[in-house]
Protein backbone atom coordinates (compact mmCIF):
# COMPACT_ATOMS: atom_id res chain seq x y z
CA UNK A 1 0.00 0.00 0.00
CA UNK A 2 1.18 3.84 -0.53
CA UNK A 3 0.10 6.76 -0.30
CA UNK A 4 2.08 9.93 -1.64
CA UNK A 5 3.35 12.36 1.29
CA UNK A 6 3.04 9.05 3.94
CA UNK A 7 5.12 6.10 4.81
CA UNK A 8 3.32 2.89 5.79
CA UNK A 9 4.83 1.27 8.88
CA UNK A 10 1.54 -1.21 9.65
CA UNK A 11 -1.54 -1.81 9.14
CA UNK A 12 -3.50 -1.29 12.69
CA UNK A 13 -7.05 -2.35 12.06
CA UNK A 14 -9.59 -3.53 9.07
CA UNK A 15 -13.64 -2.46 8.96
CA UNK A 16 -16.53 -3.02 6.95
CA UNK A 17 -15.30 0.47 5.17
CA UNK A 18 -11.75 0.75 5.29
CA UNK A 19 -8.21 0.09 6.38
CA UNK A 20 -6.31 1.75 9.14
CA UNK A 21 -2.53 2.03 8.98
CA UNK A 22 -0.01 3.88 10.93
CA UNK A 23 1.79 6.08 8.95
CA UNK A 24 4.00 9.24 9.25
CA UNK A 25 3.30 12.59 7.65
CA UNK A 26 6.64 13.08 5.68
CA UNK A 27 6.01 16.69 5.35
CA UNK A 28 5.22 17.13 8.98
CA UNK A 29 7.67 13.78 10.11
CA UNK A 30 4.73 13.32 12.24
CA UNK A 31 2.92 9.34 13.43
CA UNK A 32 -0.53 9.64 11.89
CA UNK A 33 -3.73 7.23 11.40
CA UNK A 34 -4.04 7.15 7.58
CA UNK A 35 -7.59 5.01 7.14
CA UNK A 36 -8.08 4.30 3.51
CA UNK A 37 -11.34 3.04 1.36
CA UNK A 38 -11.53 -1.02 0.70
CA UNK A 39 -11.54 -0.94 -3.00
CA UNK A 40 -14.56 -4.15 -4.63
CA UNK A 41 -18.08 -1.72 -5.45
CA UNK A 42 -19.20 -1.39 -8.46
CA UNK A 43 -21.63 1.15 -9.93
CA UNK A 44 -24.38 3.47 -7.73
CA UNK A 45 -22.80 1.17 -4.93
CA UNK A 46 -19.07 2.12 -5.12
CA UNK A 47 -20.38 5.91 -5.38
CA UNK A 48 -22.77 5.38 -1.93
CA UNK A 49 -19.63 3.65 -0.21
CA UNK A 50 -17.39 6.85 -1.37
CA UNK A 51 -19.93 8.71 -0.29
CA UNK A 52 -20.31 7.58 3.34
CA UNK A 53 -16.07 7.33 3.47
CA UNK A 54 -16.07 11.35 2.68
CA UNK A 55 -18.81 11.48 5.07
CA UNK A 56 -16.60 10.12 7.81
CA UNK A 57 -14.13 13.17 7.55
CA UNK A 58 -16.30 15.53 6.49
CA UNK A 59 -18.07 15.10 9.93
CA UNK A 60 -15.00 14.66 12.15
CA UNK A 61 -13.37 17.78 10.48
CA UNK A 62 -16.59 19.97 11.63
CA UNK A 63 -15.89 18.65 14.83
CA UNK A 64 -13.61 20.41 17.37
CA UNK A 65 -13.60 19.45 20.98
CA UNK A 66 -11.05 17.73 23.53
CA UNK A 67 -12.24 14.73 23.23
CA UNK A 68 -12.73 13.74 19.64
CA UNK A 69 -9.88 12.68 17.30
CA UNK A 70 -8.84 14.88 15.22
CA UNK A 71 -8.35 14.86 11.91
CA UNK A 72 -5.80 16.14 9.30
CA UNK A 73 -6.43 15.76 5.77
CA UNK A 74 -8.54 14.17 3.45
CA UNK A 75 -7.18 13.31 -0.29
CA UNK A 76 -7.56 10.97 -3.20
CA UNK A 77 -3.91 9.75 -4.55
CA UNK A 78 -4.53 7.92 -7.94
CA UNK A 79 -7.79 6.56 -7.05
CA UNK A 80 -7.24 5.19 -3.45
CA UNK A 81 -9.30 8.14 -0.80
CA UNK A 82 -8.07 8.03 2.59
CA UNK A 83 -8.31 9.83 5.76
CA UNK A 84 -5.11 11.23 7.67
CA UNK A 85 -6.21 11.50 11.53
CA UNK A 86 -4.32 11.97 14.78
CA UNK A 87 -2.99 8.95 16.30
CA UNK A 88 -3.23 8.16 19.56
CA UNK A 89 -1.25 6.04 21.64
CA UNK A 90 -3.59 4.86 24.83
CA UNK A 91 -5.46 2.05 23.28
CA UNK A 92 -8.90 2.05 23.33
CA UNK A 93 -11.63 1.29 25.93
CA UNK A 94 -11.79 -2.64 25.57
CA UNK A 95 -8.34 -2.46 27.02
CA UNK A 96 -9.32 -0.48 30.05
CA UNK A 97 -12.87 -3.05 30.52
CA UNK A 98 -10.51 -6.22 30.27
CA UNK A 99 -8.28 -4.58 33.27
CA UNK A 100 -10.69 -3.62 35.52
CA UNK A 101 -12.40 -0.09 36.20
CA UNK A 102 -13.03 1.91 39.06
CA UNK A 103 -16.93 3.61 39.25
CA UNK A 104 -14.99 6.95 38.80
CA UNK A 105 -13.19 5.93 35.89
CA UNK A 106 -16.34 4.97 34.28
CA UNK A 107 -18.08 7.99 35.46
CA UNK A 108 -15.50 9.95 33.51
CA UNK A 109 -15.66 8.24 30.57
CA UNK A 110 -19.57 8.19 30.12
CA UNK A 111 -19.40 12.20 30.86
CA UNK A 112 -16.54 13.25 28.40
CA UNK A 113 -18.00 10.88 25.46
CA UNK A 114 -21.04 12.42 26.59
CA UNK A 115 -20.31 16.23 25.66
CA UNK A 116 -18.06 14.84 22.59
CA UNK A 117 -21.77 13.51 21.89
CA UNK A 118 -23.09 16.66 22.88
CA UNK A 119 -21.40 18.43 20.38
CA UNK A 120 -21.88 16.21 17.63
CA UNK A 121 -26.05 16.40 18.57
CA UNK A 122 -26.14 20.18 18.12
CA UNK A 123 -24.80 19.73 14.73
CA UNK A 124 -27.52 17.47 13.75
CA UNK A 125 -24.77 14.40 13.58
CA UNK A 126 -25.65 10.70 15.47
CA UNK A 127 -22.94 8.42 15.84
CA UNK A 128 -24.86 5.13 15.59
CA UNK A 129 -21.78 3.39 15.99
CA UNK A 130 -20.53 4.15 20.13
CA UNK A 131 -18.61 1.02 21.40
CA UNK A 132 -16.03 0.50 23.57
CA UNK A 133 -13.48 0.01 20.53
CA UNK A 134 -14.07 3.59 19.29
CA UNK A 135 -13.62 5.15 22.73
CA UNK A 136 -9.70 5.73 22.13
CA UNK A 137 -6.58 7.02 24.54
CA UNK A 138 -3.97 9.76 24.30
CA UNK A 139 -1.30 8.80 25.83
CA UNK A 140 -2.52 10.92 29.35
CA UNK A 141 -5.43 9.28 29.68
CA UNK A 142 -7.81 11.65 27.98
CA UNK A 143 -10.80 9.55 26.34
CA UNK A 144 -11.46 10.37 23.03
CA UNK A 145 -14.69 9.53 20.53
CA UNK A 146 -13.80 8.13 17.06
CA UNK A 147 -15.00 6.27 13.71
CA UNK A 148 -18.07 8.72 12.71
CA UNK A 149 -18.19 6.01 9.86
CA UNK A 150 -21.59 5.90 10.00
CA UNK A 151 -22.38 8.51 11.65
CA UNK A 152 -25.56 10.28 9.76
CA UNK A 153 -26.47 14.28 9.35
CA UNK A 154 -30.05 14.17 9.96
CA UNK A 155 -30.78 16.41 7.30
CA UNK A 156 -28.70 14.57 4.52
CA UNK A 157 -30.28 10.93 5.75
CA UNK A 158 -32.04 10.40 2.45
CA UNK A 159 -29.43 10.36 0.55
CA UNK A 160 -26.95 8.22 2.02
CA UNK A 161 -29.51 5.36 3.08
CA UNK A 162 -32.17 3.92 2.42
CA UNK A 163 -35.04 4.63 4.73
CA UNK A 164 -35.28 1.53 7.43
CA UNK A 165 -31.80 0.52 7.02
CA UNK A 166 -29.79 -0.58 10.58
CA UNK A 167 -26.22 -0.12 11.05
CA UNK A 168 -24.32 -0.42 14.18
CA UNK A 169 -22.91 -3.42 16.25
CA UNK A 170 -25.89 -5.24 17.75
CA UNK A 171 -24.49 -5.07 20.93
CA UNK A 172 -24.72 -2.02 21.30
CA UNK A 173 -27.59 -1.30 19.54
CA UNK A 174 -30.57 0.73 20.76
CA UNK A 175 -34.06 -0.60 20.55
CA UNK A 176 -34.81 1.87 17.57
CA UNK A 177 -32.01 1.52 15.75
CA UNK A 178 -32.58 -2.66 15.78
CA UNK A 179 -36.37 -1.61 13.82
CA UNK A 180 -34.96 0.53 11.51
CA UNK A 181 -36.82 3.55 13.28
CA UNK A 182 -35.37 7.28 12.85
CA UNK A 183 -33.06 7.67 15.93
CA UNK A 184 -32.08 10.48 17.74
CA UNK A 185 -29.13 11.58 20.25
CA UNK A 186 -30.81 9.51 22.58
CA UNK A 187 -29.87 6.17 20.51
CA UNK A 188 -25.70 7.22 21.21
CA UNK A 189 -26.60 7.74 24.75
CA UNK A 190 -28.34 4.36 25.17
CA UNK A 191 -25.28 2.88 23.82
CA UNK A 192 -23.26 4.87 26.07
CA UNK A 193 -25.53 3.33 28.57
CA UNK A 194 -24.60 -0.58 27.48
CA UNK A 195 -21.01 0.64 27.44
CA UNK A 196 -21.12 2.05 31.74
CA UNK A 197 -22.85 -1.26 32.45
CA UNK A 198 -19.71 -3.27 30.43
CA UNK A 199 -17.46 -0.84 32.26
CA UNK A 200 -18.53 -1.62 36.07
CA UNK A 201 -19.46 -5.22 35.32
CA UNK A 202 -16.85 -6.55 33.08
CA UNK A 203 -19.28 -8.26 30.92
CA UNK A 204 -22.48 -7.35 28.66
CA UNK A 205 -25.40 -6.77 29.83
CA UNK A 206 -27.12 -8.60 26.83
CA UNK A 207 -25.18 -11.71 25.63
CA UNK A 208 -26.30 -14.73 22.99
CA UNK A 209 -24.30 -17.01 20.56
CA UNK A 210 -25.97 -14.81 17.21
CA UNK A 211 -26.77 -11.59 16.41
CA UNK A 212 -30.63 -12.06 16.53
CA UNK A 213 -30.38 -13.09 20.10
CA UNK A 214 -28.87 -10.00 20.85
CA UNK A 215 -31.04 -7.82 19.12
CA UNK A 216 -33.93 -9.23 20.33
CA UNK A 217 -32.82 -9.05 24.04
CA UNK A 218 -32.31 -5.06 23.17
CA UNK A 219 -36.10 -5.54 21.76
CA UNK A 220 -37.76 -7.43 24.67
CA UNK A 221 -35.23 -8.22 27.71
CA UNK A 222 -35.61 -6.43 31.16
CA UNK A 223 -33.42 -3.77 31.95
CA UNK A 224 -30.32 -4.99 32.83
CA UNK A 225 -29.43 -4.57 37.21
CA UNK A 226 -26.21 -4.09 38.61
CA UNK A 227 -24.71 -6.33 41.36
CA UNK A 228 -24.84 -5.15 45.14
CA UNK A 229 -21.65 -3.18 45.26
CA UNK A 230 -23.16 -0.84 42.14
CA UNK A 231 -26.47 -0.49 43.34
CA UNK A 232 -25.59 3.34 43.73
CA UNK A 233 -25.62 3.64 39.58
CA UNK A 234 -28.63 2.07 38.92
CA UNK A 235 -31.15 4.62 38.37
CA UNK A 236 -28.31 5.75 35.98
CA UNK A 237 -28.25 3.44 33.89
CA UNK A 238 -32.12 2.92 33.49
CA UNK A 239 -32.48 6.34 32.31
CA UNK A 240 -29.29 5.79 29.78
CA UNK A 241 -31.00 2.59 28.35
CA UNK A 242 -34.78 2.85 29.02
CA UNK A 243 -36.03 0.66 25.98
CA UNK A 244 -38.32 3.75 25.37
CA UNK A 245 -36.26 6.58 24.60
CA UNK A 246 -38.79 8.96 25.67
CA UNK A 247 -38.20 7.72 29.16
CA UNK A 248 -34.38 8.32 28.67
CA UNK A 249 -32.37 11.52 28.98
CA UNK A 250 -33.29 14.46 26.74
CA UNK A 251 -30.31 15.10 25.65
CA UNK A 252 -26.61 14.85 26.71
CA UNK A 253 -26.91 18.01 28.77
CA UNK A 254 -29.13 15.76 31.31
CA UNK A 255 -26.91 13.17 31.05
CA UNK A 256 -23.57 15.26 31.85
CA UNK A 257 -25.55 16.94 34.85
CA UNK A 258 -26.90 13.67 36.50
CA UNK A 259 -23.17 12.00 36.05
CA UNK A 260 -21.81 15.29 37.97
CA UNK A 261 -24.06 15.08 40.75
CA UNK A 262 -23.81 11.51 40.70
CA UNK A 263 -20.28 11.82 41.31
CA UNK A 264 -20.12 14.39 44.16
CA UNK A 265 -23.19 11.75 46.11
CA UNK A 266 -20.76 9.04 45.71
CA UNK A 267 -17.42 11.36 46.52
CA UNK A 268 -15.29 9.45 43.34
CA UNK A 269 -13.52 11.53 41.21
CA UNK A 270 -10.54 11.38 38.80
CA UNK A 271 -7.72 11.73 42.02
CA UNK A 272 -9.34 8.27 42.76
CA UNK A 273 -9.04 6.84 39.60
CA UNK A 274 -5.73 7.37 38.64
CA UNK A 275 -4.88 5.48 41.92
CA UNK A 276 -6.68 3.06 41.47
CA UNK A 277 -5.93 1.58 37.90
CA UNK A 278 -2.11 1.30 38.96
CA UNK A 279 -3.23 -0.37 41.93
CA UNK A 280 -5.40 -3.02 40.24
CA UNK A 281 -2.32 -3.10 37.50
CA UNK A 282 0.17 -3.86 39.90
CA UNK A 283 -1.75 -6.23 41.81
CA UNK A 284 -1.96 -8.50 38.28
CA UNK A 285 -4.87 -10.69 40.09
CA UNK A 286 -8.37 -11.08 40.34
CA UNK A 287 -11.03 -9.44 42.67
CA UNK A 288 -10.74 -12.56 45.12
CA UNK A 289 -7.14 -11.92 45.45
CA UNK A 290 -7.13 -7.89 45.66
CA UNK A 291 -9.25 -8.61 48.74
CA UNK A 292 -7.11 -11.18 50.57
CA UNK A 293 -4.13 -9.10 49.97
CA UNK A 294 -6.44 -6.28 51.33
CA UNK A 295 -7.03 -8.03 54.18
CA UNK A 296 -3.69 -9.64 54.93
CA UNK A 297 -2.37 -5.90 54.79
CA UNK A 298 -4.59 -4.42 57.45
CA UNK A 299 -4.15 -8.23 59.42
CA UNK A 300 -0.04 -6.80 59.88
CA UNK A 301 -0.79 -3.62 61.07
CA UNK A 302 -2.97 -4.73 63.65
CA UNK A 303 -0.54 -7.56 64.74
CA UNK A 304 2.34 -5.11 65.20
CA UNK A 305 0.61 -2.65 66.69
CA UNK A 306 -1.20 -4.21 69.81
CA UNK A 307 -0.43 -8.13 69.35
CA UNK A 308 -3.17 -10.46 71.09
CA UNK A 309 -5.90 -7.22 70.59
CA UNK A 310 -5.07 -6.77 66.93
CA UNK A 311 -5.55 -10.69 66.23
CA UNK A 312 -8.48 -10.49 68.25
CA UNK A 313 -9.62 -7.59 66.10
CA UNK A 314 -8.79 -9.74 62.81
CA UNK A 315 -10.44 -12.47 63.41
CA UNK A 316 -13.27 -10.66 64.56
CA UNK A 317 -13.30 -8.87 61.25
CA UNK A 318 -12.40 -12.00 58.90
CA UNK A 319 -15.97 -13.76 60.69
CA UNK A 320 -18.22 -11.09 58.77
CA UNK A 321 -19.08 -12.54 55.50
CA UNK A 322 -18.78 -9.54 53.89
CA UNK A 323 -18.85 -5.41 54.13
CA UNK A 324 -21.69 -3.35 54.03
CA UNK A 325 -22.82 -1.96 50.45
CA UNK A 326 -21.50 1.62 51.63
CA UNK A 327 -18.32 0.71 53.22
CA UNK A 328 -17.35 -1.45 50.43
CA UNK A 329 -17.62 1.73 47.71
CA UNK A 330 -15.30 3.80 49.76
CA UNK A 331 -12.04 1.39 49.20
CA UNK A 332 -10.08 2.62 46.41
CA UNK A 333 -9.38 0.49 43.92
CA UNK A 334 -11.94 -2.10 45.53
CA UNK A 335 -12.74 -5.03 42.72
CA UNK A 336 -15.52 -7.00 44.74
CA UNK A 337 -15.35 -10.96 44.27
CA UNK A 338 -18.93 -11.40 42.21
CA UNK A 339 -21.73 -12.67 43.97
CA UNK A 340 -23.91 -15.07 42.84
CA UNK A 341 -26.00 -13.99 40.09
CA UNK A 342 -29.82 -14.18 40.00
CA UNK A 343 -31.89 -16.29 38.54
CA UNK A 344 -31.36 -15.70 35.01
CA UNK A 345 -33.80 -14.15 33.55
CA UNK A 346 -36.57 -15.91 31.81
CA UNK A 347 -35.38 -16.03 27.85
CA UNK A 348 -37.25 -12.81 26.07
CA UNK A 349 -37.97 -14.98 23.09
CA UNK A 350 -39.20 -17.73 24.58
CA UNK A 351 -42.12 -15.25 26.95
CA UNK A 352 -43.23 -13.19 24.36
CA UNK A 353 -45.99 -14.13 22.19
CA UNK A 354 -45.49 -16.54 19.63
CA UNK A 355 -46.89 -13.24 17.00
CA UNK A 356 -44.32 -11.10 18.52
CA UNK A 357 -41.15 -13.28 18.72
CA UNK A 358 -42.14 -13.91 14.71
CA UNK A 359 -42.28 -10.26 14.11
CA UNK A 360 -39.19 -9.82 15.69
CA UNK A 361 -36.95 -12.62 14.35
CA UNK A 362 -37.92 -11.24 10.86
CA UNK A 363 -36.75 -7.61 11.72
CA UNK A 364 -33.59 -9.23 13.11
CA UNK A 365 -32.91 -11.73 10.03
CA UNK A 366 -33.71 -8.97 7.57
CA UNK A 367 -31.51 -6.71 9.23
CA UNK A 368 -28.51 -9.37 8.99
CA UNK A 369 -29.28 -10.84 5.43
CA UNK A 370 -28.50 -6.95 4.45
CA UNK A 371 -25.52 -6.66 6.26
CA UNK A 372 -24.36 -10.01 5.15
CA UNK A 373 -24.84 -8.82 1.60
CA UNK A 374 -23.27 -5.43 1.91
CA UNK A 375 -19.98 -7.02 3.17
CA UNK A 376 -20.27 -9.57 0.33
CA UNK A 377 -20.71 -12.89 2.77
CA UNK A 378 -22.73 -13.88 0.11
CA UNK A 379 -22.93 -17.68 0.68
CA UNK A 380 -19.75 -17.66 3.06
CA UNK A 381 -18.74 -18.25 5.85
CA UNK A 382 -21.64 -21.45 7.19
CA UNK A 383 -24.43 -20.25 8.85
CA UNK A 384 -23.70 -16.37 8.51
CA UNK A 385 -24.26 -15.17 5.31
CA UNK A 386 -27.20 -12.83 3.26
CA UNK A 387 -28.12 -16.96 1.82
CA UNK A 388 -28.43 -18.35 5.23
CA UNK A 389 -30.41 -15.55 6.16
CA UNK A 390 -32.95 -15.04 3.33
CA UNK A 391 -33.22 -19.16 3.16
CA UNK A 392 -34.18 -18.43 7.49
CA UNK A 393 -36.61 -15.95 6.39
CA UNK A 394 -38.58 -17.63 3.73
CA UNK A 395 -39.31 -20.45 6.51
CA UNK A 396 -40.66 -18.55 8.78
CA UNK A 397 -42.22 -16.18 6.27
CA UNK A 398 -43.20 -17.31 3.29
CA UNK A 399 -44.27 -13.95 2.01
CA UNK A 400 -41.50 -12.08 2.32
CA UNK A 401 -40.60 -9.78 -0.56
CA UNK A 402 -37.26 -9.22 0.96
CA UNK A 403 -36.18 -12.70 0.82
CA UNK A 404 -37.72 -13.48 -1.95
CA UNK A 405 -35.87 -10.95 -3.89
CA UNK A 406 -32.71 -11.65 -1.79
CA UNK A 407 -31.65 -14.95 -3.89
CA UNK A 408 -31.59 -12.70 -7.42
CA UNK A 409 -29.82 -10.52 -5.70
CA UNK A 410 -27.21 -12.50 -4.31
CA UNK A 411 -26.84 -13.84 -7.81
CA UNK A 412 -26.90 -10.36 -9.54
CA UNK A 413 -23.82 -9.69 -7.06
CA UNK A 414 -22.19 -12.53 -8.37
CA UNK A 415 -22.67 -11.68 -11.73
CA UNK A 416 -20.58 -8.38 -11.34
CA UNK A 417 -18.34 -10.32 -9.21
CA UNK A 418 -17.32 -12.99 -12.35
CA UNK A 419 -17.41 -10.08 -14.61
CA UNK A 420 -14.55 -8.41 -12.65
CA UNK A 421 -12.54 -11.48 -12.38
CA UNK A 422 -13.04 -12.07 -16.10
CA UNK A 423 -11.67 -8.96 -16.68
CA UNK A 424 -8.47 -9.54 -14.60
CA UNK A 425 -7.80 -12.70 -16.50
CA UNK A 426 -8.86 -14.07 -13.30
CA UNK A 427 -10.78 -17.44 -15.25
CA UNK A 428 -10.74 -19.79 -12.44
CA UNK A 429 -12.16 -17.30 -10.05
CA UNK A 430 -14.62 -16.34 -12.12
CA UNK A 431 -15.96 -19.93 -12.88
CA UNK A 432 -16.11 -20.08 -9.24
CA UNK A 433 -18.44 -17.44 -8.69
CA UNK A 434 -20.49 -18.32 -11.73
CA UNK A 435 -20.74 -21.55 -10.01
CA UNK A 436 -21.45 -20.22 -6.82
CA UNK A 437 -24.30 -17.81 -8.27
CA UNK A 438 -26.19 -20.58 -9.64
CA UNK A 439 -26.32 -22.76 -7.00
CA UNK A 440 -28.21 -19.54 -5.68
CA UNK A 441 -30.19 -19.42 -8.89
CA UNK A 442 -29.74 -21.65 -11.55
CA UNK A 443 -31.52 -20.08 -13.98
CA UNK A 444 -29.91 -16.90 -13.71
CA UNK A 445 -29.54 -15.26 -17.63
CA UNK A 446 -26.58 -13.50 -16.57
CA UNK A 447 -24.69 -16.10 -15.40
CA UNK A 448 -25.81 -18.69 -17.49
CA UNK A 449 -24.51 -16.45 -20.53
CA UNK A 450 -21.02 -15.73 -19.18
CA UNK A 451 -20.47 -19.05 -18.23
CA UNK A 452 -21.39 -19.99 -21.94
CA UNK A 453 -18.79 -17.12 -23.03
CA UNK A 454 -15.98 -18.60 -21.16
CA UNK A 455 -16.84 -22.44 -22.08
CA UNK A 456 -16.79 -21.01 -25.66
CA UNK A 457 -13.85 -18.79 -25.48
CA UNK A 458 -11.98 -21.97 -23.85
CA UNK A 459 -12.76 -24.35 -26.60
CA UNK A 460 -11.69 -21.87 -29.35
CA UNK A 461 -8.30 -21.75 -27.61
CA UNK A 462 -8.18 -25.59 -27.34
CA UNK A 463 -8.62 -25.84 -31.15
CA UNK A 464 -6.42 -22.91 -32.33
CA UNK A 465 -3.89 -24.64 -30.05
CA UNK A 466 -4.35 -28.38 -31.40
CA UNK A 467 -4.50 -26.20 -34.76
CA UNK A 468 -1.26 -24.78 -34.53
CA UNK A 469 0.36 -28.11 -33.51
CA UNK A 470 -1.21 -29.96 -36.62
CA UNK A 471 0.09 -27.47 -39.00
CA UNK A 472 3.75 -27.65 -37.30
Amino acid sequence: MEVEGFKIIRTIGRGGMGTAYLATQESLARAVVLKTMNAGEEGAAREEFIERFLNEARIVASLRHPHIVTIYDIGNADGVLYISMEYLEGGDLKDRIRDGMHPGEALEVVEKVAEALGLAHKEGIIHRDVKPANILYREDGTPMLSDFGIAKRLKFDAELTSTGTILGSPVYMSPEQAEGMQVDGRTDIYALGVIFYEMLVGSRPYEGDSAVKIIMQHLQAPLPKFPRPFTAYQELLDLMMAKDREERFADTDALISYVQKLRLKTGVGPDSETASTVQRRAAGGGALQRKHLLWGALAAIFLMASGALSLYVYLEITRVPSFSSASRTGVPGYRPVPEAKPAVSPDPVQTASPDVRRDEAIKALEWLAKTSFEKDHLTTPPADNAHYYYSRLLALDPENTLAKQGFSTIAERYVILAEKAFSAKNYTKARSYITLGLQVEPGNKGLLALRSFIETREKTLLERFISFFLSS
